[in-house]
């Protein structure tokens, strides 16, 4: 594939960094953005041809939506809350009796902007107004408003660098938190009196590692101001019935000093404190009648607490046990009254929507690979299915589908895959479009999408590669793939490509098959996936990356760039010779080499501040540059957006992955 004549001669200029020049902050240099529209043209040209597949793929999707299980309404304030998703974006609507009342219109306020992002948004304690972040850029920097609901206007604007953080301490009063410039950092903490027009700091944090945030409590009267890294928390206690004229800065009480390694969450409902913490080694439920004084432990789970919930009579925990999500619930003495297996098949369980502590139900929500999501309620008494309403999809049968959890045993553990096939399709060289993330400890829930069934009905495998790094199994599973243990989680998703291609049903043919392997990966999952290429681009045949993470060596040892202090602790500070090595040893762009890579579309949006957009530009020019291989090496830049994009835009973008690597097997119908 031929280079631009830039590309060429930054090449020649600075063999040691041949495309740094890709690297413009400020967004506006005309030659970088000249090579970005070039290289959109270029990708363009090559994916014309499989709008087809693209449009009957969105087709697809859209045909097989029937009816959506009703969301549980948020209880805020004595009035009931929801997110419809009307429109390309949506309205929150509030629901009093009978009446129902559009609060936010999401779609008018998105007119005129390319881009637009509703981060958060939090109703006044009078139900009077509410306070909404918005983006219209793409970046982590929001615009907060205050709107009048009755009327539709706004009362006030808080424009400049916010995270979107929201909460009301009064009628007239609400906390946000301001970014730092330029690094995109939570520091301060601010209360904003919208009747009078003025602020006051409550906190700032000037630790460069350290990020703030703020959240009410079950009780709705206690307001806990946060400040935490990777492993360490510190809280603040405000009240927000203060006695008239106390500074509300001089009221924050210190809950506990911060110490090395010890977290604690803070809840409080019926003048009594809960506290989530691992200052016992491992996270526990405390209680105490004084949150400054001694705590008690009430639950001390076996397993791995991942969330709790908090109710009048009750405390309900999610316990993950060797990828076995179980829910718990307990009295407020810690007596254990129910117990819930969530982990199925390919499925998975979690608490959502649950907003009401006197509530005598839990809302939980349920899906796998081939089994529809479903709205539970609970009973916190006894822990019984009071009602369960799952989404009904046109032209799917889940008893055509198979769905399971195999284990790929590597380097003495074993790796956790969740796939889906259709028995009736699967023949010898049915492709398997393989997923992975295995970062920050999150686990990727095998949830069900048409666009998943879409690739299966084709005949298609779809599988999740569970990684360590990611949470499938645990805090010890992620711990053992982060930082320097990184090589961990990348050689775990070669060894599962290398099974995924012999991948055989009980009662297929006897030969020994060879599947093609299509790979996916976003974010902290496209460095999963570019690193794995790297060490064996033959196991793959071609592979999609999202906004991938790809120049770490060089993002981690740039602390101009947002954040990154804040992730040392997820890979590696490259200040110790150590860690720096590892780093170097799988960052993706500092390890392409000549060899054959397999095809890529890579995908960035130019206003990201969480990767900025000259990775997956640097990455694609040197994959170019390099690989013996005649094969498609694509970037697509959006514009117009950053990390993330609207839902309708992004399901093309997925049709059109989906196109690009249909394309490459012999499934393209």
């Amino acid at each position: 594939m031929l280079l631009s004549s830039v590309l060429l001669a930054s090449m020649l200029q600075n063999p040691l960094c041949d495309v740094c020049w890709l690297r413009d902050d400020s967004r506006k240099n005309a030659t970088v953005l000249t090579y970005l529209k070039n290289e959109n043209k270029t990708s363009e040209h090559y994916l014309k041809p499989l709008m087809g597949t693209q449009e009957k793929l969105l087709n697809e999707w859209e045909a097989m939506a029937g009816n959506k299980a009703e969301k549980p309404w948020f209880d805020i304030n004595g009035y009931h809350y929801k997110t419809f998703n009307k429109g390309v974006r949506g309205v929150v609507v509030r629901k009093n009796q009978q009446r129902e009342d559009v609060v936010i219109n999401m779609n008018q306020r998105a007119e005129n902007h390319a881009y637009y992002r509703l981060g958060n948004w939090s109703v006044s304690p009078n139900n009077r107004l509410v306070a909404i972040a918005e983006n219209t850029v793409g970046d982590d920097n929001y615009s907060i408003s205050i709107i009048d609901i009755a009327s539709g206007e706004i009362v006030t604007q808080f424009l400049g660098e916010y995270a979107d953080t929201l909460v009301w301490k009064s009628d007239n009063e609400v906390i946000v938190v301001e970014n730092e410039a330029n690094t995109y950092r939570p520091y301060k903490v601010v209360l904003q009196n919208i009747k009078t027009n003025t602020s006051v700091m409550l906190y700032q944090e000037t630790n460069p590692a350290w990020l703030v945030s703020a959240y009410t409590a079950s009780d709705a009267k206690s307001i806990l101001i946060q400040s935490n890294n990777h492993n360490t928390s510190v809280q603040y206690l405000l009240r927000s019935e203060e006695k008239p004229g106390i500074d509300p800065k001089t009221a924050l009480r210190l809950v506990k000093p911060r110490k090395n390694g010890v977290e604690y969450y803070v809840d409080v409902l019926d003048g009594k404190y809960y506290i989530k913490s691992n200052q016992g080694g491992k996270f526990a439920i405390y209680t105490a009648q004084d949150v400054q004084r001694e705590w008690t432990p009430i639950i001390e789970p076996k397993g791995d607490l991942t969330r709790w919930y908090l109710a009048s009579r009750r405390i309900v925990i999610e316990e993950k046990k060797q990828g076995i999500t179980l829910l718990e619930g307990f009295d407020l003495q810690g007596q254990k009254v129910f117990s819930n297996n969530q982990s199925k098949a390919a499925s998975v369980g979690w608490m959502a929507r649950n907003t009401n502590p006197a509530s005598q139900t839990i809302n939980v929500r349920t899906m796998g690979l081939s089994q529809p999501p479903a709205w539970t309620k609970l009973d916190i008494e006894t822990g019984e299915t009071v009602s369960s309403e799952a989404d009904v999809y046109n032209q799917f049968d889940t008893n055509n589908y198979v769905s399971e959890l195999i284990s790929v045993k590597h380097q003495g553990v074993e790796v956790p895959v969740s796939l889906v096939y259709r028995k009736d399709m699967l023949t010898d060289d049915s492709p398997v479009f393989l997923y992975g993330y295995g970062a920050y400890g999150v686990t990727m829930r095998p949830y069900f999408m048409p666009q998943i069934i879409s690739l299966v009905d084709r005949g298609a495998v779809y599988a999740i590669a569970h990684v360590r790094g990611g949470g499938f199994k645990g805090d010890d599973w992620y711990q053992a793939g982060k930082g320097v243990n990184r090589l961990n989680s990348i050689q775990d998703f070669t060894a599962v490509a290398q099974v995924m291609k012999q991948f055989r049903i009980e009662s297929s043919s006897a030969k020994v098959v060879d599947r093609d392997i299509l790979a996916l990966g976003s974010s902290a999952g496209g460095t999963l996936v570019a690193a794995a290429i790297n060490q064996h681009p033959e196991l793959f045949k071609g592979a999609a990356l999202q906004v991938p993470f790809v120049d770490v060596l060089s993002s981690m040892s740039d602390e101009s760039i947002p954040l990154t202090r804040q992730q040392y602790a997820e890979w590696g500070n490259p200040n110790k010779p150590e860690e720096r090595n590892v780093m170097r040893a799988y960052s993706p762009f500092d390890n392409i080499s000549a060899q054959d890579y397999p095809a890529m579309l890579v995908r960035s949006g130019l206003f990201d501040s969480r990767v900025p957009y000259w990775e997956a530009a640097k990455y694609t020019a040197r994959i170019k540059a390099l690989s013996t291989a005649n094969n498609p090496y694509l970037l697509v830049t959006d514009l117009q957006s950053g990390h993330s994009t609207d839902r309708t835009k992004a399901l093309r973008q997925q049709a059109m992955d989906y196109a690009f690597l249909l394309n490459l097997t012999n499934l393209n119908k």
